[in-house]
């Protein structure tokens, strides 16, 4: 249910406040959230407010960091959340007006069917600083794996699988993002427990440069069908 702009979420509005927030601490703590998607697009609205107060902070601290204060569950492992949205997040997206987080959808949840999604961060890192892998990308994982199940079958990646490879090589400089690329298939590789080799891998990557700098090669997505005039029919 709806009452205006905004989704109730079957709470009084003190829950609904204390819920949005608890979901953006966990997201920026870890960069991927899953729950219902119902909660999570309004997590979503509050998470893209956040991050434009986390701009303004780098530049007005005194003035903006006790907004994002209030706007956070800062306790345990989210004490710091304020310095990590100052000092990285914001400056991360500074160049972008927005879309700064990414909405996938899930399988119904099991049990009582409940719609279920992603919430991730765009843009994340995919290992932090001590190399460890991070969550997050389930996009550029899914990505990848589209890619490496049309190299078995011997085709080239989809339209599709290159405008998606487009989006999220956005903005990153490309060796570090065939890095990445490399990186998700290797690991795929070792959970399928598949042999791999340098050729093969270097094969791979070589195919998805050549899309990514031609990326005009791929068609556009069909135009919307939009609503016509008919003519008035002559009267007799």
């Amino acid at each position: 249910m709806t009452a205006g702009l905004v989704r109730r979420l079957s709470r009084s509005k003190p829950h609904r406040d204390s819920l949005l927030r608890n979901l953006a601490s966990q997201l920026f703590l870890h960069g991927s959230i899953t729950s219902t998607k119902p909660k999570l697009k309004e997590a979503q609205r509050y998470a893209e407010r956040i991050i434009t107060i986390a701009k303004h902070a780098a530049k007005k601290p005194a003035i903006f960091t006790p907004e994002l204060q209030s706007r956070l569950h800062l306790s345990g492992d989210t004490a710091g959340l304020v310095r990590k949205l100052v000092e990285e997040v914001g400056p991360r997206y500074a160049g972008r007006a927005g879309g700064c987080t990414r909405l996938l959808q899930l399988e119904p949840r099991l049990g009582d069917r409940a719609p279920a999604a992603v919430l991730e961060l765009v843009d994340q890192p995919l290992r932090g600083p001590d190399g460890e892998l991070q969550r997050g990308n389930l996009k550029l994982w899914l990505t990848v794996k589209a890619a490496m199940y049309a190299a078995e079958q011997g085709a080239a990646p989809s339209p599709l699988t290159v405008r998606n490879l487009v989006k999220l090589a956005h903005g990153k400089e490309l060796e570090q993002f065939l890095a990445d690329v490399a990186d998700v298939r290797r690991l795929l590789l070792e959970h399928q427990g598949a042999a791999d080799s340098p050729e093969e891998a270097e094969r791979f990557v070589g195919g998805l440069r050549s899309a990514l700098e031609a990326p005009a090669a791929a068609p556009a997505p069909p135009a919307r069908k939009r609503y016509e005039f008919a003519p008035r029919p002559a009267r007799n």
